[in-house]
């Protein structure tokens, strides 16, 4: 029998661990509402955990503190994001298998360590005083594991498996919050709860990540997918590159629209006001966990439509997805119009009466960025990876603009203003994309139901 596309050789060493669990048949994926009900809760729980994290920091430290970890995230994740080539998409919506998950093993195994480098060089090129440098390391090295830990997720979820992925998730959250509460309040030094913090990430890793996708691997009754040994065919991993790294500059533009603002608020109003407004945002990242679980959980389903032709099932998905996120959104609205300045005032200990607008304002802006994730997954999943390289691009130049121009003259209001307007941008070049896409599909289709069937040999 001729192999598929995505063939892969013979296991080796490297799926020892795998062996050890023996195989069990064939995976049953968990339902839509399992999925999610598993992804929610992870995410409810790590966005709770980073949210603890701010406050932790406001409380233990400085709001000085907090503008320091923001600008060692702001540097670190757009690079990170970028180096990740957008493998997790294009492995969770390859429903034909063209590559094994040991080919994009390989390759993001190369391209986290080749962020790692490349943030080390800009830590020794730039003027950062020597804590600011340090946390920037540490920050680099906690995305390097992080990104190791996405890709194995990456392969639950592409079998619909996302029980696994909301319990590693709900173990994380609460051990990096307790390690660099820990390193924190017993120090005092900011380093060193940061290194706690990169300490649960791997702890995580080896010790839930990698044995609960060799379990999932072993069930599998294909022997070309139950190996998770990294493949290094040098041409493969060379076309998989050029097939995602559009989805990496995606990942990256995305990244770009949480860290301009914040490199432009630190360089123009100094890290005290950038601990205050990610003292604000991070509520509303509690709501960016939520809509991620529901993106999360029906993206592999929605490539299965469009791969499969469904395009009613595509549509009918898409529209519950979008309309539960503006709900979402719509509420948090409302909950930060009616509640937000007693709430943080009381979650941080100090005064955010001045700041009410500013918490709506900056919620508003999240509302509108909710509605960019199902969208951009609905573009993904119909594999239009440079296009939705091009949307982001489109917003991205916006946000900068708008963030040049704003931020000085209006403040940190300037700067939710300019993130309003550089995701409502984004959101409706995708709306355009998708509905162009179906009435191409629709009309694709006609054609080929219209021709008239071979009458025979």
């Amino acid at each position: 029998m001729k192999p598929s596309v995505g063939y892969c050789p013979q296991p080796g060493v490297g799926d020892r661990m795998a062996s050890a669990v023996p195989a069990t048949g064939s995976i049953q994926p968990l339902s839509l509402r399992v999925n999610f009900s598993w992804i929610a809760a992870g995410n409810a729980v790590g966005a709770l955990s980073q949210w603890g994290i701010t406050i932790v920091l406001a409380r233990l430290g400085s709001f000085d503190m907090v503008g320091t970890v923001g600008l060692a995230f702001a540097v670190c994740v757009p690079v990170g994001a970028l180096s990740q080539l957008g493998l997790r998409g294009a492995l969770v919506t390859d429903a034909k298998h063209e590559y094994c998950f040991g080919e994009y093993l390989a390759l993001r195994l190369i391209t986290a360590a080749t962020a790692l480098v490349v943030i080390f060089a800009i830590v020794l090129t730039r003027a950062y005083d020597a804590q600011t440098a340090q946390v920037i390391a540490v920050v680099a090295v906690a995305e390097l594991l992080k990104s190791i830990s996405d890709i194995f997720h990456a392969r639950l979820q592409q079998h619909e498996r996302m029980d696994h992925i909301g319990k590693a998730m709900i173990l994380r959250g609460p051990l990096m919050l307790a390690a660099l509460a820990a390193g924190v309040w017993l120090t005092g030094s900011l380093v060193w709860g940061m290194l706690g913090f990169a300490l649960a990430l791997a702890v995580v890793l080896v010790g839930y990540d990698l044995p609960s996708t060799a379990r999932i691997a072993r069930s599998t009754l294909d022997p070309h997918e139950n190996s998770l040994r990294p493949q290094w065919n040098l041409r493969r991993l060379a076309r998989l590159v050029w097939l995602t790294l559009p989805l990496g500059f995606v990942l990256m533009m995305v990244a770009l629209a949480t860290s301009i603002p914040r490199l432009m608020i630190s360089h123009s109003l100094g890290d005290h006001a950038l601990g205050v407004f990610i003292a604000i945002a991070s509520v509303g990242a509690v709501g960016v966990r939520v809509v991620s679980a529901l993106g999360q959980s029906a993206g592999p389903r929605l490539a299965k439509y469009h791969a499969a032709g469904n395009r009613a099932a595509y549509g009918r998905l898409l529209r519950r997805l979008t309309g539960l996120v503006a709900v979402i959104g719509a509420a948090a609205v409302g909950a930060m119009a009616v509640a937000g300045g007693p709430v943080l005032s009381r979650v941080y200990d100090a005064d955010f009466t001045p700041h009410v607008s500013l918490a709506v304002s900056l919620t508003a802006a999240a509302a509108v960025m909710y509605l960019t994730m199902p969208l951009g997954i609905a573009v993904e999943a119909m594999r239009r990876f440079k296009t939705h390289m091009v949307i982001r691009a489109v917003g991205i130049l916006v946000l900068s603009v708008a963030t040049l121009l704003l931020i000085g003259d209006y403040g940190l209001q300037g700067a939710a203003v300019a993130m309003m307007l550089a995701s409502g941008t984004t959101a409706l070049g995708c709306v355009a994309v998708i509905l162009y896409a179906m009435r191409q599909t629709k009309a694709g289709r006609t054609v080929i139901e219209t021709q008239p069937r071979p009458v025979g040999r």
